[in-house]
């Protein structure tokens, strides 16, 4: 005679791993969007540090259209040598005689949310927002 579960058995179980469940993914997705900023901020790093050694070598920073504007891959590849792959956020620069340098996410969970570094490395960041 074969046993097998019962039906309360297995609706047991599937509650508790959904009570489980319920319980562990809200800190996953913290975590993942803290390690996605913390991507972000480490590309705005690499893109100031490679300014600042662009500058260093033509007395300006990477060329611009004037004013603010998207920087493709194809300008931190071709001036600054940086290979930017990054899913979740574009990158922008603010251009002239100082360097700001800006990432916006590009997801719908954070709308308008977004991180700055400054050209003496000071970063202000809205990701994830605050509560």
């Amino acid at each position: 005679m074969k046993k097998a579960f019962t039906v309360m058995e297995i609706l047991t179980v599937v509650i508790i791993i959904a009570i489980l469940a319920t319980l562990a993914i809200p800190p996953f997705i913290k975590t993942m969007d803290s390690a996605k900023g913390r991507l972000a901020k480490t590309n705005l790093k690499l893109i100031l540090a490679a300014e600042k050694v662009y500058r260093n070598e033509t007395g300006k920073y990477m060329p611009y259209l004037g004013g603010e504007r998207t920087a493709s891959d194809e300008d931190f590849k071709k001036y600054l040598g940086l290979e930017i792959k990054d899913k979740n956020f574009t990158y922008k620069v603010i251009g002239g005689d100082t360097f700001t340098g800006i990432a916006e996410y590009t997801g719908t969970r954070y709308p308008g949310a977004k991180i700055t570094i400054r050209e003496d490395g000071t970063i202000e960041s809205q990701f994830p927002p605050s509560p």
